[in-house]
């Protein structure tokens, strides 16, 4: 497929693109993600809502990746078939685009891949236990299939590979920011340790919640996922603290000034910025990096100009902190 993909991109860019699309599908498939991921793709895909009626339940999602109310769909809208009583569209007013059609062709057989595997897997209930979309008791069906019970659990965001022991409910879901596999544990556990030793990827610990709260710890795992780094591979959503509640913030909202003038600077500036920040002291940055206290002075008398505060005092240094974590999170 790749070297296809490779020869027809020199050739024809359009039928390069349907097998993309193609391809994106299969690998959806492959990681068994559940109807809410597949649409989701779908939405990223053709930059426009799509969804899917599915006997009386509808779904639909919009281009950002987001849930919405459901409705049913318009007639001027493209459709097909997904199985019995059930059908896929896309909301677009005026022409299709170019691989709308491929798009809703991939997804019907997509989704009813998903259904023949419903009543099989425990790939569907993982998803359904941390969809916010779900209602408490769709959460806790999904935790009983599970034979999780509803005491204190957390879930866990990390890379697609490698899966966590078998004993360890987890799913791959698309989101937002790609693929990310969820994973379920008991709040007592040790996260690393649900992965063969050794071999544990970077990983994002949601928060201790009950079982039908675990959207929450999911929407929280997300976000530390995203703010572990190969300094720090298992970021937990709790030792955030206040911050969290700002990084949850931050994704609704426009890059802060802040996290703006962070992305304007080159990497080893924030490299300084960050041995300052820690430092407190011109002296012990420049220990740090291994350059001389007066060059790094230098420079942090045109760096403050450029922020507006200086890191190293209390409130400059919670400004960085927090414009900082914005600027990992927009990355």
């Amino acid at each position: 497929m790749q070297d296809l993909l490779g020869r027809l991109t020199a050739l024809d860019p359009d039928a390069s693109e349907s097998l993309k699309v193609v391809a994106y599908f299969d690998a959806l498939v492959a990681r068994s993600v559940g109807v809410e991921s597949m649409l989701r793709g779908a939405a990223v895909l053709s930059g426009a809502t799509v969804g899917v009626r599915d006997g009386a339940q509808i779904v639909r999602v919009a281009a950002g990746g987001e849930r919405i109310d459901p409705r049913d769909p318009d007639e001027s809208w493209m459709r097909r078939e997904s199985g019995q009583d059930a059908v896929a569209w896309i909301e677009r007013d005026g022409d299709p685009h170019t691989n709308d059609a491929m798009i809703l062709e991939r997804l019907a057989l997509a989704l009813g891949i998903v259904r023949a595997r419903r009543s099989v897997g425990a790939e569907s209930a993982v998803e359904l236990a941390i969809s916010s979309y779900a209602s408490a008791d769709e959460r806790a069906a999904a935790l009983l299939r599970l034979r999780m019970t509803d005491a204190a659990l957390r879930a866990v965001a990390s890379p697609p590979d490698p899966a966590p022991l078998a004993r360890h409910p987890s799913s791959v879901v698309a989101t937002r920011h790609g693929l990310t596999r969820a994973t379920l544990l008991d709040a007592a556990s040790d996260p690393l340790a649900a992965w063969p030793a050794g071999s544990a990827p970077r990983l994002g610990v949601g928060t201790a919640v009950s079982g039908v709260g675990l959207p929450e710890s999911w929407a929280a795992a997300l976000i530390a996922a995203r703010l572990s780094s190969d300094a720090e591979p298992a970021v937990h959503a709790a030792d955030l603290g206040a911050a969290l509640i700002v990084a949850q913030a931050a994704d609704a909202a426009a890059l802060h000034p802040d996290a703006a003038a962070l992305r304007s600077l080159d990497p080893r500036t924030l490299e300084l910025l960050d041995a300052l920040a820690e430092e407190r002291s011109v002296r012990g940055a420049a220990a740090r990096l291994g350059r001389h206290h007066s060059s790094i002075q230098e420079r942090l008398a045109s760096l403050i100009d450029v922020l507006e505060y200086d890191p190293r005092t209390p409130r400059g240094h919670t400004r960085y902190a927090l414009a900082r974590m914005l600027h990992t999170l927009a990355d």
